[in-house]
């Protein structure tokens, strides 16, 4: 499908370097609004934003993705048993790992400042 868009010339300027891989930016953008308002986080982005925010030990023990994060990362898994994931596919894996990690390093460091407490 062809599509043509009229953007401010400062989005433009951004877009220019980035023109060939538009359909992913476009994927990625629409995922995200597909996700808002959600229960628990929508994506990444929001994990990262809630960690940043120095979240009570309460807070990030109770951290839970989105049903709409835990489908995408379900259909990850899922493509990988069926076949080898694309490269698109495997970066995403990758950045639902890292994450996971970060999620996991936060909450022993939670329950550890809760056994304190």
């Amino acid at each position: 499908m062809q599509l043509t868009l009229q953007i401010p010339d400062d989005l433009a300027a951004e877009l220019r370097p980035r023109e060939g891989r538009l359909p992913r930016i476009l994927r990625l953008g629409l995922r995200e609004l597909d996700a808002q308002g959600a229960a628990g986080f929508t994506g990444l982005a929001d994990v990262l934003e809630l960690l940043a925010s120095l979240p009570t030990p309460e807070q990030i023990m109770a951290l839970r993705p989105s049903q709409a994060l835990q489908d995408q990362i379900d259909h990850l898994l899922e493509q990988s048993r069926e076949r080898v994931l694309s490269d698109e596919e495997e970066q995403q894996w990758r950045h639902y790992q890292y994450i996971e990690h970060l999620v996991r390093k936060s909450k022993i460091r939670a329950a550890q400042r809760l056994r304190q407490a």
